[in-house]
């Protein structure tokens, strides 16, 4: 079960790509230690922004954003790893010229210590990693390659891990085949800020759940709420919920 202290918090959170153009406007949102935290909303919402400005990679001009006792603002998202924070971005997420061994090689600069151990670690956790350590990023199926980032992410055991987007362009399998993964994650202690446009899987794996418009927030709680309320389904999943009248 998470912990009920919040680890990272963002209050009052104006940020955007350029000064003095904010895609948000006054969002606040929390994750709790070992908690599954999803946004939800429309394309444009500002979803992807939130993390990134979470990661350093936007302008913030207003508000805050504290990582346990730590301001993030203004910290270099090279740093980041410092505070026990990960980011896996939708895109560009490993380096698809080097093997999976490789990769993880890369990931592990960022150890502290015995980063071979931090290594097979992680190979232990993932066979199917394991099973293709010789094989080339461009030669792992979608699902293979978000399997290798979000191994990549853990290597340096972080507290918290930013996914924008993990399940983009998978199969439903890979997509449900991902969420669990990130569940088993949770479980084991670290929290999960989690961007998702596939909400009806996400929220099914998540604890709790904000849903963004025109940069705003526009309603909060547990996910298992928020997939059974009828008015939810309508505007932000698709229409409505399974089984509903």
């Amino acid at each position: 079960m998470p912990d009920t202290a919040a680890f990272l918090e963002v209050t009052d959170l104006t940020a955007g790509y350029r000064r003095g153009l904010p895609i948000l406007h006054g969002v606040s949102m929390a994750v709790n230690t070992g908690e599954i935290v999803t946004v939800i909303g429309p394309n444009g919402a500002g979803k992807s922004t939130l993390i990134k400005a979470v990661a350093g990679l936007v302008i913030v001009e207003g508000g805050s954003i504290n990582l346990g006792s730590k301001d993030l603002i203004g910290v270099a998202p090279d740093r980041l790893g410092s505070f026990g924070l990960s980011y896996v971005p939708q895109t560009a997420n490993i380096f698809t010229t080097l093997s999976v061994a490789q990769n993880l090689a890369l990931a592990a600069r960022r150890c502290r210590s015995e980063p071979e151990v931090r290594i097979a670690a992680m190979l232990d956790l993932f066979p199917a990693l394991a099973e293709r350590r010789a094989v080339r990023g461009s030669g792992l199926s979608g699902g293979q390659r978000q399997v290798l980032a979000i191994a990549m992410a853990l290597i340096a055991q972080p507290r918290i891990i930013l996914m924008d987007e993990p399940t983009a362009g998978l199969s439903p399998r890979a997509s449900q085949d991902v969420l669990e993964l990130i569940g088993k994650i949770a479980s084991d202690g670290v929290s999960v800020l989690l961007v998702e446009q596939n909400a009806r899987m996400a929220l099914g794996v998540s604890d709790r759940a904000y849903i963004l418009a025109d940069g705003q927030n526009q309603m909060d709680g547990p996910a298992a709420d928020i997939l059974d309320d009828p008015a939810v389904a309508e505007i932000y999943l698709g229409g409505r919920r399974k089984g509903a009248a």
